[in-house]
This record gives C-alpha cells, structure tokens and sequence, in this order.
C-alpha cells in the first residue's frame, strides 16, 4: 500500500499502537527529524538496518494479505509494528489485541510537524506528503516536551542497544 494519506488515516484512528502486540509506534519522519535536531541522537538510518528503534516503527498491515484477497479498505488495515508485521506472512489474522492505545500518543507526529518548518531543505517529497496528510488528520505542530521525548529516546536507545 503506498498511498501516505490512507497509512496516516489508520496510524492516526489506531493512534500510533501495534493492534496486534499494543507497542507505541513511532513514525520514521518524527525520528528523522529528531535526528537532524539533534544529531548525536543516532536514531535515523534511512532503510532501518542501524535504527535502534526500528521494531517500533508504525507499518500499516492488511489483515487479509493481498495475495490472499485482501483489499485496501480502512476495515482490512491496521497500525502495525515492524516486528508483527514481519511475523505474519501471508495469513489471514484478526487484531487480537486491538487496543485504542493513549489518546495523548501520536508517535511523535505532533513534533514532527512543530519541527518541519526548520529542517524543510533537509527533507524530501515523501516528508512534505507526509506532512500534509497529518495535517488533515488533525495534527497539530507541537513541540510541548521535546527535550523530555529526546530523553526518552536516548533511553530507549540504549535499552535497544543492550538485546
């Protein structure tokens, strides 16, 4: 599925939670430009293969493969982390777990947004989509706790870094 608009209709209604494990996602934009903010954070690697974090990256799953049938329909996609969306396969699975998660949660999309104005030469066509399309899911730019999620990060960082 490719359409940006459609991923962050369902990441922004499952609000940014693993429907299948109930893990917070992060979006990779946010990281990315948290990257640039704070450059000894380490976090971004284009493809995820350094990403400490990258198990926790917000995927859009279908719960009936397309190769099965499945089709792109809000009811046959959820939010999905990178390491249950890598175990299923091709088979057909309903979201036992499915949880509405923290309504105050947004996979750092709100800082991505306070922060997108800043690094815009830096960013690409897929991050301007990206932005508008979180835009119209309500969105709003914040950068209310930034240096506290940087903590975080760095905490999780760590812990990644230690399995």
């Amino acid at each position: 599925m490719e359409n940006i608009n459609t991923k962050a209709h369902v990441l922004v209604r499952d609000r940014f939670t693993c429907q299948f494990c109930g893990t917070e996602l992060f979006l990779a934009q946010p990281i990315k430009v948290l990257d640039m903010h704070v450059p000894d954070l380490e976090l971004w690697d284009l493809h995820g293969r350094k990403e400490p974090l990258r198990t926790r990256w917000a995927t859009v799953d279908h719960l009936v493969a397309e190769v099965e049938g499945g089709m792109d329909i809000l009811e046959n996609l959820v939010a999905c982390c990178v390491s249950c969306n890598s175990q299923k396969g091709k088979a057909t699975r309903h979201a036992p777990h499915a949880k509405l998660g923290n309504p105050d949660w947004d996979g750092l999309a709100s800082i991505f947004l306070g922060l997108f104005d800043q690094y815009q030469d830096r960013l690409g066509k897929e991050d301007r989509k990206w932005k508008e399309a979180l835009q119209r899911e309500g969105i709003t730019p914040s950068l209310d706790g930034l240096e506290d999620t940087i903590s975080r990060l760095q905490v999780a960082k760590l812990g990644a870094n230690q399995r």
